[in-house]
């Protein structure tokens, strides 16, 4: 697994206020599945249809970005409220993706899609700015 998923920050639209909604959940991408760069229209359609699959699903959804600390490197995602991490290992596994993350209260963890191996990375706060994106693609880096 690439090493840099352990130092990703993350930017969400969600107020922190509302986090008591989503007390537990996954943060999913459809972006550059297999860990293979695409353009920009690829991304965009992957994640239209990922989202596509979610509103299928009925699973509460959240805007969340996430990137490299720097944010030069950046993959817009989904916080979604899935029934379990095994559900959002699936679905990441049907996204092409190595990994996703899970959070649950403040804690968050890697997961990885081959194996649905967890490895704990400490607080998701600490590693989130709120209400910070700007469209769906761009945030404002910290």
């Amino acid at each position: 697994m690439n090493p840099a998923y352990r130092t990703a920050r993350f930017c969400c639209a969600i107020d922190p206020r509302d986090l008591h909604r989503f007390p537990r959940f996954a943060i999913v991408t459809a972006c550059n599945p297999g860990d293979r760069l695409c353009s920009e229209a690829e991304n965009q359609e992957a994640d239209q249809g990922l989202l596509a699959e979610l509103d299928r699903l009925g699973w509460p959804r959240f805007r969340l970005i996430g990137g490299s600390p720097d944010f030069r490197h950046q993959e817009p995602g989904w916080g979604v409220a899935t029934g379990s991490m095994a559900e959002a290992v699936a679905l990441g596994r049907r996204w092409g993706q190595a990994a996703v993350f899970w959070v649950e209260g403040d804690a968050l963890s890697l997961v990885d899609c081959h194996d649905g191996s967890a490895e704990p990375l400490g607080s998701w706060c600490a590693r989130t700015g709120f209400g910070k994106t700007l469209g769906p693609w761009r945030v404002v880096p910290e």
